[in-house]
Order: structure tokens, then C-alpha cells, then sequence
């Protein structure tokens, strides 16, 4: 089964969002503060070249978590691929590289946007790499979701009953 039961059944819409998580192989903390923000640029770059529209995204040591949706140029994997292939140079020199796979959820029209975003926001908190009173530097969330995702936090800081 392994890493085979990830691709089963996986569905590649354009213009469907997904929330994917992408890991180190090993699982070290090499996605450091410089590593990261290229990572994360790269991520964005790849909005620009309307491969997807990114709505949030988290870089953490070991992993990270998008949030988008996919363009109709490529394909989910493409799309995952093209990442991982311009961002391994800043990994393998530290003794890694990505996982041939990666987890994919297709959003379906009854999942919560608000708890992808808030999963994706929380996950330096709650793996205690920061605070409650800072801000994780390597988390993206769009304009417009920020607009209104925002309103729920306390003033830019989650509610500590969040993490409960």
C-alpha cells in the first residue's frame, strides 16, 4: 500500500481547489527562514504563471500545506511537480529532498474554507514553533481570504481556544 494508496482515486479538475501537504524525505527542519521564504515565493510564482491560484499557504520545517486552485494548464501532479522541482536545489543540499508524494484533499462544496485556512494558519502554533503573540513569517494567505479571515483572529493572533 505505502505511498501508492495516496494517488488512488486522486482527481486532477481544473479549477477545483485542493488542500495539499508536501513532505521532506527525511523528515528533517531544513525548510529554515531563508529556505522557506524562497519556497514560499516560489509557491506564489507559480500563481503568477497561472498554474494555480493560491489562497494560503504555510512553510513549516519539515513540510508545508497549500491551499489552491488548480489552473487548467497542468495537472494536480504537475502542478506539485513543477514546485518540487524548482525548489529542490534549496533542499537536497541539507540532506533531503521532497517525497515522491504528496497527500491531496479535493474541497468539496461541504467542507469548511474557513477551517482549511484556519488549519493551514495554526499549524506553527500548534506545533510550538511560535507564540500566541507573533506571526508565523512564512504563512500566505491571499487579499481577499485574509480580508475576512482576519476579522476572526485577535487582531492578526489566533484565540488561544484555538489551539485547545
Amino acid at each position: 500500500m505505502g505511498s501508492n494508496a495516496l494517488r488512488r482515486g486522486r482527481a486532477s479538475t481544473p479549477y477545483a481547489e485542493y488542500f495539499v501537504t508536501v513532505c521532506l524525505q527525511p523528515r528533517l527542519a531544513v525548510l529554515v527562514p531563508d529556505v522557506a521564504a524562497v519556497v514560499q515565493s516560489e509557491a506564489q510564482r507559480l500563481g503568477d504563471n497561472s498554474e494555480w491560484t493560491l489562497r494560503s499557504l504555510t512553510v513549516m520545517p519539515d513540510h508545508l500545506h497549500l491551499f489552491f486552485i488548480l489552473g487548467e494548464r497542468l495537472t494536480l501532479s504537475q502542478t506539485i511537480a513543477r514546485l518540487k522541482a524548482k525548489t529542490q536545489m534549496l533542499v537536497r543540499p541539507h540532506g533531503v529532498d521532497w517525497q515522491d508524494n504528496f497527500y491531496d484533499h479535493k474541497v468539496r462544496r461541504e467542507d469548511s474554507i474557513e477551517s482549511i485556512i484556519r488549519y493551514i494558519y495554526l499549524n506553527p502554533y500548534r506545533a510550538g514553533l511560535i507564540q500566541l503573540d507573533e506571526c508565523w513569517p512564512h504563512f500566505y494567505c491571499r487579499g481577499e481570504d485574509w480580508a475576512w479571515f482576519q476579522e476572526m483572529t485577535d487582531t492578526d493572533q489566533p484565540f488561544p481556544e484555538w489551539l485547545q
